[in-house]
């Protein structure tokens, strides 16, 4: 890419390089008709390599005509060098045994090798195995209730790994340009020297971030398939974390990657599919899928420390916590821990309100009043308690996940030309923070002037709302500038509806096309959400923008 400038030049040269290889075997061998083998290896093999430069160049002398030829003439105070090289490797070996006697007992055993580049010199390798066992019930020939047409029991355990990472070199020291520095040689000239740091610490322990899973399900099916259904409990267990532990301020770095703790996963998950009606002229279908997660930290650091009574009696050891980043054993990696807004001062509370540097109209935040808040005297001379707000503070206020998750599509085929599909889906018990209750919607250049842009019921002396700060809302001295308030992110979304029709084939036979299909559909047609002020904060699921999209296209098939 080489496009010219008005004032200079700018050149970049870039190339990608990926190879993949794949190699599979596969032996497929029944004996007596009940005897079912199938043996598979596999062999995989791959690298991505990419690798740039470019440069800036501007107010080129004596005119920019001269282009990229005479750069050397440019501006150098504005001109730039850059330069990238990236570098994966991975492989992988599988080989995965499956038998089955007589379709009722079936036994699968699977093991695996990865490598992968990115992970510490010293355990680039990893070995993942997993089994499963069957049972075709429905088989079976005691098992005589006709209504239903297929019903197995799956037990299976297994260790998977996880390869995903943000920099494909985190176990290795990491050079950066830090800047320039200038010092005299021996004549006693003045010289400039750009200077390389370290900005990361290597680690060559690095390992696989591996999960272990263990799974019970059921496939059912009823009424000759016409419903069917898979029920799954499952629990799953995550060690060796690829982590960022923060280091000591005399190692010289902020934190290092490496692998920590462990975290679980426990939960269900049932899907059900139906065919609800089964006409000439009129066919209706409708899928539904239902889930239910539970996260905790089983375990972070290792680090030991005291547990005290009321009176500060060492009484017995458990794992540390890691409150800066908001970790602690036994609750969700996603739980929100934060201070708690209880409301809003109102103007009868003015003089409780002056107790924490603030007037009505500001957020009022729990308190736990502990040791360490301090003795004080109010306005009037009376004496209080000066809340101090740390920590201990803080409370668990939700997850910012949501542990219920359910989809519901419907299908509908009508006069075998015309296909209609409605979908929506729903989460439920996701919590979330947000201070824009605290009216903070306008840019930070214009708070001085106090106004909101956006139509809201903010509090004033006649509008006394409980939801809704004051503008130019402070909170208590000691916390956040705009303490977040809690709201349910609980919502229910109608995905998509579309319409199809092909035309029919006797039709098209006449102009020798095979297919005809005009199509239509409407993405994010509606969303109701459990909380009414989460209008003012964009989507609740993601807390951005949702657009509607409307499509329209046509499929042919010549």
């Amino acid at each position: 890419n080489w496009p010219a400038a008005t004032t200079g030049e700018n050149r970049n040269n870039s190339t990608r390089f990926d190879y993949n290889l794949n190699n599979t075997l596969t032996w497929d061998y029944t004996i007596a008709q009940k005897h079912h083998f199938i043996a598979t290896f596999v062999q995989e093999a791959e690298e991505r390599r990419f690798w740039s430069d470019g440069m800036d160049a501007y107010n080129i002398q004596p005119s920019d005509a001269l282009g990229f030829h005479y750069v050397n003439t440019a501006t150098m105070a504005n001109s730039a060098i850059r330069s990238n090289d990236t570098h994966e490797t991975a492989d992988a070996l599988m080989a995965r045994l499956f038998y089955s006697f007589d379709n009722r007992y079936m036994f699968t055993a699977t093991i695996r090798r990865d490598g992968y580049s990115a992970f510490g010199a010293s355990n680039p390798y990893a070995v993942f195995p997993s089994f499963g066992v069957a049972w075709n019930f429905k088989n079976e020939k005691w098992f005589n209730w006709d209504a239903m047409t297929t019903g197995k029991l799956r037990l299976s355990w297994g260790k998977n790994g996880n390869r995903t990472l943000e920099d494909p070199y985190v176990s290795l020291a990491n050079l950066v340009n830090t800047g320039t520095m200038g010092y005299l040689d021996p004549s006693g000239k003045a010289l400039e020297i750009k200077y390389l740091s370290l900005d990361r610490m290597a680690n060559p322990n690095l390992v696989w971030e591996k999960t272990t899973s263990k799974n019970i399900g059921f496939d059912l099916g009823f009424l000759r398939d016409r419903i069917t259904a898979t029920l799954d409990f499952y629990r799953a267990s995550t060690r060796d974390m690829i982590m960022s532990q923060s280091l000591p301020g005399f190692t010289g770095f902020s934190s290092i990657a490496t692998n920590l703790g462990e975290v679980q996963n426990q939960g269900i998950e049932l899907s059900i599919n139906t065919l609800n009606m089964k006409k000439p002229n009129f066919e209706w279908r409708t899928s539904f899928g239902i889930s239910y997660n539970e996260n905790k930290i089983v375990s972070l650091y290792g680090n030991m420390v005291d547990i005290k009574d009321e009176s500060g009696n060492v009484i017995g050891k458990k794992e540390g916590d890691d409150s800066a980043n908001g970790w602690f054993i036994g609750r969700p990696i996603t739980q929100i821990w934060d201070y708690k807004v209880t409301g809003i001062w109102q103007k009868d509370e003015w003089k409780e309100a002056q107790k924490y540097g603030q007037r009505p109209g500001d957020p009022k935040v729990a308190n736990s009043y502990t040791a360490d808040d301090v003795d004080a005297v109010d306005a009037d001379g009376n004496p209080y308690k000066k809340a101090v707000y740390n920590e201990k503070d803080k409370q668990y206020l939700g997850n910012y996940n949501s542990p219920v998750q359910w989809s519901l599509r419907n299908d509908f085929k009508i006069y075998k030309n015309w296909d209609i599909g409605i979908s929506m889906y729903s989460n439920v018990g996701g919590k979330s923070l947000d201070s824009n209750y605290m009216n903070t919607f306008n840019d930070s250049s214009l708070y001085k002037f106090n106004f909101n842009p956006y139509v809201n019921p903010y509090w004033t002396l006649d509008n006394p709302t409980n939801e809704w700060a004051r503008l130019d809302a402070k909170g208590p001295a000691g916390t956040p500038v705009a303490p977040g308030r809690l709201y349910d992110r609980s919502f229910i979304r109608l995905d998509n509806i579309s319409l199809a029709y092909t035309l029919p084939k006797d039709l098209l036979d006449k102009v020798h096309v095979k297919s005809i299909k005009i199509y239509a559909s409407v993405q994010n047609v509606a969303t109701w959400s459990a909380s009414k002020e989460w209008k003012y904060f964009g989507d609740p699921e993601t807390g951005g923008l949702a657009t509607r999209q409307f499509n329209l296209g046509f499929n042919f098939q010549l």
